[in-house]
């Protein structure tokens, strides 16, 4: 099943969009933590799969919230690595977001930073595919692999994510604040 964790404007608190999340229930109704149930989804494969069921199923529900008069608002979904290896990945998101009839401004794929770097040529010629079909991108984790800043601007991303090992201690730890607000800083100033 899919969980929504919303997403909020700091300036305003107003929600700005929501973030959907793989979730497993077991029948007793417990949920199987994600670090337990991903890994073996990637090494079989069938994260592919999945990864698509997830996007139709965000798609899907979007629709659903529009129809019943609810606000439009961004989704983001993150693809895994296997996923984003996949050469017809992005004529297979388009053709979800079509049968949907839904604006592809309304879903953002969410990539990790080490994903894009593993192969950045097939990397930027994908992230460019997905962009030109409307879909929003941003770079998940951002800080914590090594990327090349070269290869940041060439790729059309409209947010960097700063992974939570930042975040989370931003308040105390003055390195991470540093940190923190020079991405920021970089990431207003190529207009992400």
């Amino acid at each position: 099943e899919l969980a929504y964790q919303p997403k909020f404007d700091l300036r305003t608190g107003a929600p700005g969009g929501a973030e959907a999340l793989l979730r497993w229930r077991r029948p007793d109704g417990t949920v199987v933590a994600p670090g337990e149930f991903i890994p073996v989804l990637e090494e079989t494969g069938l994260i592919v799969q999945v990864g698509d069921w997830v996007l139709r199923q965000a798609c899907a529900d979007l629709k659903a919230w529009q129809a019943g008069g609810l606000r439009p608002l961004p989704v983001s979904v993150n693809v895994s690595a296997r996923q984003f290896r996949e050469q017809d990945l992005d004529a297979r998101i388009g053709a979800l977001v079509e049968a949907a009839r839904l604006d592809p401004a309304l879903l953002e794929l969410e990539i990790t930073e080490s994903q894009l770097m593993q192969d950045p040529e097939h990397a930027v010629r994908l992230v460019k595919a997905l962009h030109a079909r409307g879909l929003r991108i941003a770079i998940d984790d951002f800080g914590t692999g090594y990327s090349s800043l070269s290869y940041l601007t060439r790729f059309p991303v409209s947010a960097l994510k700063i992974d939570r090992s930042f975040v989370d201690d931003v308040l105390y730890d003055p390195a991470d604040a540093a940190i923190v607000l020079t991405i920021i800083y970089m990431a207003h100033t190529l207009g992400f």
